[in-house]
């Protein structure tokens, strides 16, 4: 019978007699029955075993404490939102609590797989629990808050440390009838204080990244994304003081006890003091971000020639980067390299000295930007790299590397206890060590970022599968890592809870990377070789924009190569072929590609601006058999440049006066001596090119072709004319000869 037109009883009313029935009822009853009344809609096709999909959608927002002790209250809020679309009547909470621990991590993970699952199978209920909802009838897309409360003291939990399974489920009213609309289930965390025999807490090591995309190309600044990212509230901020807040924070300081005169009866013993002590992050920073916040410190424009306009983070970028010095100052410091190459696919595409530059400038930059010697650490995009790549960073003087623990997997299966993050690979030159970042603890903490609604509860998942972990081997100290996404982007109250909650419990202790790496490596698991899996050669840069970046690095090491040592625009060029091989661009390859053509056309100009001043073509007449051809050098820089002339031979000149490097200074043009001889009359082409100074120069700008015109006579005609010349002259001489002999006769007779 529909009751939309009937009274109601009020929301207290109804609540009083869902928690009493409740009470009254057999806990296991109630956690058998919970799954068979899991949806009020019937499944259209039988032979569909899957669960539908429940009307009412649980959220939680906060649960407190997240390390629950004994005398405290177990607070949980959240919101409850009617996905269906009927509305739903009679709204009920209900929280059940498993009464045996979590037997192995493979359980832990799942169980929380699906969090609107049903609940445990020894799942009880808890009488005790109160459960306030404002309105229990919510209309389709309806949504209302809840608060449920509990004491502790009424779990009658054991003086051990374990994590328990619990649930919070929603009966009520839809067109289908009554029964569970919605559920969520989640950990309990449980290690009170100051209990013997519980062994000692997990050491937990954060790498906190401090990465953007590039924002700069070769001649300035392409947008202002910076600056609302380094404002109060943006994204580089928000972690910048999440982590600032958890290295700094500190128990509260120890209440004074109360003395009252003729008060003789003893004090209560306190109650336990939160166990509260700061979180040392590892920062891992992009040193192309603090040149950029240093560049935008001084003022800086955006955009390009006469649309170019003033940037909006000046003020911005010099508080985070003095916030940021102030951070590290005594800190741990991971260096990547310069724009954080996505180093495995730049490697095989032949950018393997471009990766190694970038290390080498990373480490050398943020040190003297921080004043600090960062670690001599490497941390790959995504935490996977390959064996060719790995061997070209251990070149440039890494002794250690950040993976993800998916990347050097178990040879027979997973263990049965986790093993720490220490390990070692082996490299061409050497075997270094292997911090592995655990897969599913970085998922988890990157998931409650993407999905900002599961933000709570896998805080609360992070924080039980750590208690998990140090429940299987409690006396065997262990060492984890846990690397967010490189660009993540958590909401401010996320990442600070999650940070400083590591730092709130008992089982946890938090240290710098570098104590990780002094533990001695965990050796009871056999690991396999590194492993580069597909979905990451599918996710890297592709072969064809690299081998494009390759050609356009080539024209810039040309250009690097007539300028002066050290030149500005030079380096400028060099940092921008750099940042073409960002792994930001892995998201984003349309952007990459205008970049490269942009920064291509750029070069093209600027190598453009020295160049053969001799018009394509020119004719030039030789007088006689030799003279001089006129080259021209132009240069309209604002640099000297040194270039040097080469003549292509010909059969038909004997050519000098090429092969010899000219300094050509700034915005001047250079006249060229090139001795030409003709070896016979006739035009004949001569090409003029400019190289690079050096034995090994190569080729630079474009090549000129001029005509060579010559009217003198060859060696063979010059041999031929004056052979007969000579005959003629003989023939004449015995002429003559002959005439005289014959004068001399005719006397005498």
């Amino acid at each position: 019978m529909s009751r939309a037109h009937g009274r109601r009883p009020g929301a207290g009313v109804r609540l009083r007699r869902g928690v009493a029935a409740l009470a009254c009822a057999c806990g296991s009853i109630l956690a058998a029955s919970l799954p068979a009344t899991a949806s009020p809609t019937p499944v259209p096709n039988p032979s569909v075993s899957a669960e539908p999909v429940l009307p009412v959608a649980v959220t939680l927002t906060r649960l407190r404490p997240f390390a629950p002790q004994p005398g405290q209250t177990l607070e949980l809020d959240g919101s409850l939102r009617n996905v269906s679309a009927a509305p739903v009547d009679d709204l009920q909470l209900h929280l059940v609590l498993s009464r045996s621990k979590v037997g192995s991590r493979g359980e832990f993970d799942g169980y929380a797989a699906t969090p609107d699952g049903p609940p445990p199978a020894d799942a009880v209920a808890l009488p005790t629990a109160t459960a306030t909802v404002p309105r229990p009838s919510l209309p389709p897309a309806g949504s209302e808050p809840f608060h449920l409360a509990v004491k502790v003291d009424d779990l009658h939990l054991p003086q051990a440390w374990q994590v328990y399974e619990f649930a919070i489920t929603v009966t009520g009213t839809a067109p289908a009838g009554l029964g569970t609309l919605g559920r969520l289930r989640s950990f309990l965390p449980w290690a009170p204080v100051g209990v013997p025999g519980v062994g000692k807490p997990t050491q937990l090591a954060w790498v906190w990244p401090l990465v953007d995309r590039p924002h700069r190309n070769g001649g300035g600044w392409t947008d202002d994304g910076l600056a609302s990212a380094f404002a109060t509230g943006g994204r580089l901020d928000n972690l910048l003081r999440a982590a600032q807040a958890a290295q700094s924070q500190q128990p509260p300081p120890v209440p004074k006890p109360k003395h009252r005169r003729g008060h003789r009866r003893p004090a209560p013993p306190p109650p336990p003091r939160p166990t509260i002590s700061p979180v040392p992050v590892t920062w891992a920073i992009d040193p192309m971000l603090v040149e950029d916040a240093a560049l935008m410190e001084r003022g800086y424009r955006v955009g390009a020639g006469a649309a170019a306009r003033p940037g909006h983070g000046q003020t911005a970028a010099r508080a985070w980067l003095a916030g940021l010095k102030t951070a590290t100052s005594g800190a741990e410091v991971l260096a990547l390299p310069y724009a954080d190459p996505d180093v495995t696919a730049a490697v095989k595409s032949g950018l393997t000295t471009e990766v190694q530059v970038a290390a080498t400038t990373g480490q050398k930059l943020l040190g003297q930007a921080l004043r600090a010697t960062p670690l001599p650490y490497s941390w790959p995009p995504d935490g996977f790299i390959d064996q060719r790549a790995l061997d070209a960073m251990f070149a440039t003087g890494i002794t250690t590397v950040v993976l993800d623990s998916a990347a050097v997997p178990y040879l027979n299966g997973e263990p049965s206890e986790t093993p720490g993050a220490h390990t070692t690979i082996h490299a061409r030159d050497g075997n270094p060590d292997a911090l592995l970042a655990d897969h599913v603890l970085t998922a988890t903490v990157d998931a409650g970022a993407f999905d900002r609604a599961q933000g709570p509860l896998d805080i609360q998942r992070v924080l039980s599968e750590l208690l998990m972990i140090q429940a299987e081997q409690p006396f065997d100290q262990r060492s984890f890592v846990i690397a967010p996404g490189r660009r993540w982007n958590p909401a401010p109250a996320y990442a600070a809870t999650l940070l400083a909650a590591s730092g709130q419990v008992p089982w946890i202790q938090p240290v710098p990377l570098s104590t990780v790496a002094a533990t001695p490596a965990d050796t009871r698991v056999e690991r396999g070789q590194l492993t580069y899996p597909a979905s990451e050669r599918q996710r890297q840069l592709s072969r064809n924009y690299l081998d494009s970046v390759r050609a356009l690095k080539h024209k810039v090491d040309a250009l690097a190569a007539i300028l002066p040592p050290d030149d500005g625009q030079a380096n400028a060029y060099h940092s921008a072929v750099l940042r073409l091989l960002s792994s930001a661009w892995r998201n984003d390859p349309a952007t990459a590609r205008g970049r490269r053509a942009s920064l291509l056309t750029e070069v093209t100009h600027t190598m453009s601006q020295v160049y053969i001043a001799s018009h394509e073509g020119s004719l030039v007449t030789l007088t006689s058999h030799s003279g001089t051809v006129p080259v021209t050098v132009a240069n309209d820089l604002d640099t000297p440049v040194r270039v040097e002339v080469r003549i292509d031979r010909t059969p038909h000149l004997q050519v000098r006066g090429g092969g010899v490097t000219q300094t050509i200074p700034p915005h001047r043009r250079v006249p060229v001596d090139v001795r030409a001889a003709a070896q016979t009359s006739g035009v004949f082409p001569l090409t003029v090119r400019l190289y690079t100074p050096g034995p090994e120069g190569e080729r630079y700008g474009d090549s000129v072709q001029l005509f060579v015109k010559s009217t003198a006579y060859g060696t063979t005609a010059l041999l031929i004319t004056g052979g007969a010349t000579a005959v003629l002259l003989l023939a004449v001489a015995l002429r003559l000869g002959r005439r005289a002999v014959s004068a001399r006769r005719h006397p005498a007779a």
